[in-house]
């Protein structure tokens, strides 16, 4: 642009009659943007546009290194936080926690587990991501949240079952049915049948369930030893171990209720009773009885035999 207002024209090399270049003829519509140009550039609307643009560019940036950080769990919960101190001025604070289905937990741990604290407000409570932190708690098994405008909220929880007690790696662990580890524990709970070794967990269900069936060899177990993943040994409560096959259990444990019925056989100075062939039961007897029965077996002595 001159002095005079006036844009500089573009030359082409556009041809004239006489073979001389020529100026082309700036159209319509760029001298109209040209115009609108030069008229914003001298407005306040354009100052505040550029500034607005600015922030934008240095928020932008912000949240691009908060994201890539890894600072944004820090960011949500300092909004979370002052979103949910407003709310109380609001009046939407929780004044009634109705916690229900809890046995083992108690309910403040609940409450603690769903990230709810004292200051948590029902409006920016997530029922959906409470419930979600809920069912990190093995002791839960399933859980459901409800919110009631303005002030209320209600947990129901499904809580597992202790069911046995697992010992793996010197380390004793209460578990549920489905073999999840609900709490590890120093001292072993009373009324809880004990199982030992890699996988115990998860097929202690079947097995014990099969056990429950023989009642007067259960009250006589101490604990049962899941070997190689594939069967079980019992041991007794006087020390006794029985071995049991990988199939046919029922079959096995029928053997052994008559063994210890007929034969009292828990009752004698044994070691082992071996049921894994079917149709035989090896008995092993401890040493003393064995050097006791050798002895028996021996031929006396006569007398004035030298």
């Amino acid at each position: 642009m001159d002095f005079r207002g006036r844009f500089p024209e573009p030359m082409s090399r556009r041809a004239s009659p006489a073979g001389v270049l020529v100026a082309a003829s700036p159209s319509k519509f760029s001298l109209f943007f040209r115009r609108v140009l030069v008229n914003l550039s001298h407005r306040k609307s354009v100052r505040f546009a550029e500034v607005f643009l600015t922030l934008g560019i240095v928020f932008g940036a912000l949240g691009y290194g908060t994201i890539r950080g890894g600072h944004m769990p820090v960011v949500n919960e300092f909004a979370t936080e002052v979103g949910d101190r407003v709310a109380h001025f609001a009046g939407f604070e929780i004044a009634e926690a109705d916690v229900r289905g809890h046995n083992r937990l108690r309910r403040d741990q609940i409450l603690a587990a769903a990230g709810i604290t004292p200051h948590t407000s029902v409006v920016l409570l997530n029922a959906d991501v409470a419930r979600d932190k809920l069912k990190t708690n093995p002791w839960i098994e399933n859980a459901v949240v409800r919110k009631f405008y303005p002030n209320r909220i209600e947990i129901e929880v499904t809580e597992r079952e202790a069911f046995a007690l697992w010992q793996r790696d010197g380390k004793l662990a209460i578990v549920s049915r489905d073999g999840t580890v609900l709490e590890e524990v120093k001292d072993r709970p009373e009324k809880l049948p004990l199982v030992v070794g890699a996988g115990a967990a998860k097929a202690a269900h079947d097995f014990l369930t099969v056990l429950d069936r023989f009642p007067a060899i259960k009250a006589e177990v101490y604990g049962a030893v899941y070997v190689a993943e594939r069967r079980w040994n019992l041991r007794m409560t006087n020390g006794v171990d029985v071995r049991l096959p990988e199939q046919n259990l029922i079959v096995a444990f029928e053997a052994l209720t008559k063994l210890s019925r007929d034969q009292k056989i828990f009752l004698r100075d044994i070691e082992m009773v071996d049921l894994r062939i079917p149709g035989q039961v090896v008995v092993r007897m401890s040493e003393a009885a064995a050097a006791a029965y050798d002895a028996s077996r021996m031929p006396a002595k006569k007398k004035g035999a030298s």
